[in-house]
């Protein structure tokens, strides 16, 4: 072989290294307490990649473990002694239930019960899409009282969504209709979810993303910076309104603000009050960090508190401006039209 020939493969070589990041030797502790998103990857399955674990409401207090569009976001997780627990609900991350004897998988869901923990070692690691940077895996070490080994993967379920079960070590078998497929969790820090941090009893909006996680509370003591001042825009801030699902799981009563509705990442309060108002609409409401909803009229039951505390529910942040508060979970934060000529000022919260 001619030493031309191999001088390219050298260097093109050297450049591929010089662009890996640098990982860190000190091992990481088995606890994350700064809240946190799972997001699992799999950079040949662009189906899966990239996308995040949601929770889904299951009986006794249960959450199933999908990623989208079936769930609910959740940005509060975090990681003690190696176990995922989602701090709100008081349950953490098991295996068991549902086995299939068809490729050897069992479920992965949350429960306060003492099923078999999963058992995950955050681990230090290149990011795929950008291997310049480093990023926190939880790389899955064992189901408890089973051999160490396997991985997690996700399978197709329903609705477009995937639910997340375990795959045993030294098995190679494959479901033809259903697949399981592997994904690596990584480790996303909160900063576009409920985020709060608490200081004498008081809940204020913070930036900080290693800051305390609290979930939506009807007793929750908040400060009105929960909300975004649109008086600017021509809105004012009514309060945070209940959706009511918690007492109508069948949503008889429909929603708050239901004449329309959009969403996507980049959703703001002023991209929501903008879109409503140049419809006609008299009422608009950000929902689940990434949902407007608009209405010229809403029930009764769903008028806002005016409290300090009622305010407190509408605690997800933003998912196109993490400066900005965009609702809760089943919580609206509700804006009216200002009327012309007349002052355009927000509600009091006392």
């Amino acid at each position: 072989m001619h030493l031309s020939s191999v001088v390219p493969t050298i260097v093109a070589g050297a450049a591929l290294v010089s662009a890996q990041c640098v990982i860190p030797m000190t091992p990481l502790p088995g606890t994350i307490s700064a809240p946190f998103r799972v997001q699992v990857q799999n950079a040949s399955r662009p189906e899966v990649h990239n996308k995040y674990m949601n929770l889904f409401v299951a009986g006794a207090g249960d959450r199933h473990l999908f990623i989208g569009p079936v769930g609910n976001p959740t940005y509060d997780l975090t990681l003690i002694d190696g176990v995922i627990n989602w701090v709100a609900g008081g349950i953490r991350a098991v295996i068991g239930g549902e086995y299939s004897d068809i490729d050897h998988t069992t479920k992965m869901f949350m429960t306060e019960r003492g099923d078999p923990r999963a058992i995950f070692e955050p681990t230090n690691a290149c990011d795929p899409d950008d291997p310049t940077q480093t990023q926190v895996e939880l790389r899955f070490v064992t189901w408890q009282s089973h051999p160490a080994g396997g991985w997690i993967c996700v399978r197709p379920a329903f609705d477009g969504g995937y639910e997340f079960r375990y795959y045993p070590p030294d098995n190679n078998l494959v479901d033809p209709n259903r697949e399981c497929i592997k994904v690596t969790l990584v480790v996303r820090p909160s900063g576009d979810g409920p985020l709060t941090s608490t200081t004498s009893g008081t809940t204020t909006a913070s930036s900080d993303t290693s800051a305390t996680s609290a979930a939506p509370s009807s007793t929750a003591t908040t400060t009105p910076a929960l909300f975004t001042d649109m008086t600017a825009m021509g809105f004012r801030f009514i309060g945070c309104a209940p959706e009511e699902r918690r007492v109508d799981p069948f949503d008889f009563y429909g929603r708050t603000l239901p004449d329309a509705v959009f969403s996507g990442d980049n959703m703001t309060n002023e991209l929501c009050l903008s879109s409503c108002a140049a419809a006609g609409y008299i009422y608009a409401g950000t929902e689940w960090s990434r949902e407007c909803w608009c209405a010229n009229a809403y029930a009764p039951t769903r008028q806002p508190g005016t409290t300090v505390a009622s305010v407190g529910n509408c605690n997800f942040r933003c998912s196109g401006d993490v400066s900005q508060f965009c609702g809760g979970d089943a919580w609206l934060s509700l804006y009216q039209k200002c009327l012309d000529g007349v002052p355009c000022v927000n509600n009091v919260f006392t």
